[in-house]
């Protein structure tokens, strides 16, 4: 699982109008990093992105109120590196 969690708090939604939340990981450099002595450190360069596939949120759709009614987690979001995944879980290369 993806640790910490993503939560959010949505607003300005139609309230009878229904959504899909999607959450989409997207890398924030071309670089290839590990944890070492307590700090991020740029190990080199990252491999070529894979396709990306887009977790949907459990609970959808929902209603623009059923969400507003609630904090939003994205607690049972999986990440992997295998391309082949049928689970569902968001696809995404990362190495440590």
């Amino acid at each position: 699982r993806m640790f910490p969690p993503l939560r959010a708090r949505c607003t300005g939604m139609n309230r009878k109008a229904k959504y899909i939340l999607l959450m989409d990981v997207v890398a924030a450099d071309d670089c290839r990093y590990k944890f070492h002595n307590s700090c991020w450190m740029v190990t080199g360069k990252a491999d070529p992105e894979m396709p990306k596939r887009m977790y949907i949120h459990p609970d959808s759709p929902a209603t623009g109120e059923q969400w507003m009614s609630k904090v939003v987690s994205f607690h049972k979001l999986k990440l992997t590196n295998n391309i082949s995944d049928k689970y569902g879980f968001v696809s995404y290369v990362f190495s440590i």
